[in-house]
């Protein structure tokens, strides 16, 4: 998650709003892994993946469940996040900073999560959507896979040029654009502080279902389910977000 403009930072940064997301509650998080953990069916110890970690949010409530879980995340800010909160929760995390696309192991993981928009995110390396390859190479035969990212068209016709968050001293000004030759979204964010302005920048490419899916079996998946919510509720033009389970095949 890094920078693609050396004067703006990353949303993934230090200092990132993200830090202090107001959607990102402890219920939200138990309701997505009881999700996950269903998904996945996995025993007590197994070695769970991961990738795009963020400040460990989902890699902490993993550990918490008896999970072996390796946490990545090319963002320094956000693995030194992941690795305080995780010793704030008593559990135990290998939280890396690395990027998915250069990740590799010789011991192989019984699954792997990749969720908020880290597939297809940009940088000054560009996207990396490659990263679907290395994840697969990094899963033993049948592992499951959950991918989670915006859906183009919804998203689309929901996109807000302009929006205003937060209230008294702090406050979020957000300006957004769509390329659509690239079918890449880009995000700026003005963090207005009592004292200070800080500025951010979040791009990462929109896919539709198909789309998705031809990345998963290309790079070694099958069996793709859809699902649009972590209820387990089918995949409908009208969710803002897929969720797409595959298994690596044998």
């Amino acid at each position: 998650m890094t920078s693609s403009s050396p004067s703006v930072p990353n949303f993934f940064e230090d200092g990132s709003p993200f830090l202090k997301h107001p959607l990102l509650t402890a219920e939200r998080t138990a309701q997505e892994i009881d999700f996950l953990a269903n998904q996945l069916d996995l025993g007590l110890r197994a070695r769970i993946l991961d990738v795009g970690c963020g400040f460990g949010r989902h890699s902490i409530e993993l550990a918490r469940r008896g999970y072996d879980v390796t946490g990545i995340d090319p963002s320094a800010a956000m693995i030194s996040a992941a690795r305080e909160r995780s010793i704030a929760a008593g559990v135990s995390v290998d939280f890396r900073q690395e990027r998915g696309e250069h990740f590799s192991t010789d011991q192989l993981y019984d699954a792997a999560i990749c969720l908020f928009t880290t597939f297809g995110q940009i940088s000054a390396q560009g996207d990396n959507t490659a990263l679907a390859q290395q994840i697969c190479a990094a899963l033993k035969d049948g592992a499951s896979f959950v991918l989670e990212v915006p859906q183009r068209e919804k998203t689309l016709s929901q996109l807000e040029p302009r929006e205003e968050l937060g209230k008294g001293d702090r406050k979020a000004f957000v300006s957004r654009s769509y390329d659509a030759n690239n079918q890449v979204l880009s995000e700026e964010f003005r963090i207005v502080l009592e004292n200070e302005e800080r500025n951010y920048l979040l791009r990462y490419k929109l896919f539709d279902r198909a789309e998705l899916e031809t990345y998963l079996t290309e790079a070694g998946f099958q069996e793709i389910a859809a699902y649009g919510d972590y209820q387990g509720a089918g995949l409908s033009a009208e969710d803002p977000a897929m969720l797409l389970v595959a298994r690596k095949g044998r």
